[in-house]
């Protein structure tokens, strides 16, 4: 019984402890940057990193957008992660709040309850705005009709928000990451 107890432990800390670890960045030929990990995934460079002259600039401009992802906002605009996929599907002003539109699709075999996401806006010259979490899909308890299974797709409700001039966040540069996917 010890035995069986001390190797699920060893198993579970060892397991915590492994992440993605970058093995190398390339440069495609439309200039766009990629990262590929040891655990065969990628992602896009998004970020430029600051030159040493912008140290004592502001922490919010130090974070600017890549030339290959201002020309091609869509890059950022999806994100998938454990088989579903949030894609940025639409911006609203009313008044003077945002009001964000999302679309969700499961492509894996588990039903999803609950997608919780990390959308960073940047203006039209690609500096930050603001971050900000959703939970773009949450399931209604003991209602097998509102989870989300393999293959269906379906809209986020409408997110507000505040304080984002609409004359800086014309061409909506959005950056899109899924923190959690609660499955069944």
């Amino acid at each position: 019984m010890f035995n069986k107890v001390y190797i699920i432990a060893c198993c579970l800390l060892l397991s915590a402890n492994i992440t993605a670890s970058e093995l190398t960045r390339i440069v495609l030929k439309d200039g766009t940057e990629v990262i590929l990990n040891d655990d065969f995934t990628w992602q896009y460079v998004l970020l430029s990193t600051p030159d040493t002259d912008a140290v004592s600039a502001p922490l919010t401009s130090a974070l600017k957008l890549t030339p290959a992802v201002i020309a091609n906002p869509a890059l950022m605009a999806t994100n998938v992660s454990q088989g579903v996929r949030v894609t940025f599907k639409s911006a609203q002003w009313d008044d003077k709040a945002l009001g964000l539109d999302f679309s969700i699709e499961n492509t894996s075999p588990l039903t999803v309850l609950k997608v919780t996401i990390s959308a960073t806006l940047f203006d039209d010259g690609g500096n930050k705005i603001t971050t900000t979490e959703f939970n773009v899909w949450q399931a209604k308890n003991r209602l097998p009709e509102t989870y989300l299974r393999k293959g269906q797709q379906r809209s986020s409700r409408v997110f507000q928000l505040d304080n984002i001039n609409p004359v800086q966040w014309k061409k909506q540069f959005i950056s899109l990451d899924i923190i959690a996917v609660e499955t069944r």
